[in-house]
């Protein structure tokens, strides 16, 4: 289903096809593992194969977790770059969208940036 309208993808991913569905489980999954750089990689091919509001999205997905991994490079200069232009990249969306609380997610980015550990959340604790 084509969504040009960024604020009309659902919370859920009941209208995501089989294989994107399986992505976002495996995003999810090395997130939770501290596996920051594959994390990206997973984002980055949902990115590239999408056509539609999408897009955008998982792009913005993508540069959250480069912001991390810049982080861990030590490159905090471009980390806080990229998690600035991460969090207007994502503004137009929900707050929920595709079973990813927004707001978690660039929260967390943003502790992880200033800490430089710590773990990366797709959605609140316990949500």
């Amino acid at each position: 289903m084509a969504i040009m309208d960024p604020t009309l993808i659902p919370a859920g991913r009941s209208h995501l096809d089989d294989d994107e569905r399986h992505q976002m489980i495996r995003l999810e999954l090395l997130a939770d593992q501290g596996k920051f750089d594959d994390a990206q990689e997973v984002a980055e091919d949902l990115w590239l194969e999408s056509t539609d509001a999408h897009k955008r999205l998982f792009q913005g997905i993508s540069n959250a977790f480069t912001a991390v991994v810049a982080r861990q490079s030590r490159q905090l200069r471009g980390a806080r770059q990229i998690s600035e232009q991460t969090r207007v990249m994502l503004a137009p969306y929900p707050r929920r969208v595709i079973g990813i609380e927004l707001d978690a997610l660039l929260e967390s980015v943003h502790d992880y940036i200033v800490r430089g550990e710590g773990p990366v959340r797709l959605r609140r604790q316990g949500g």
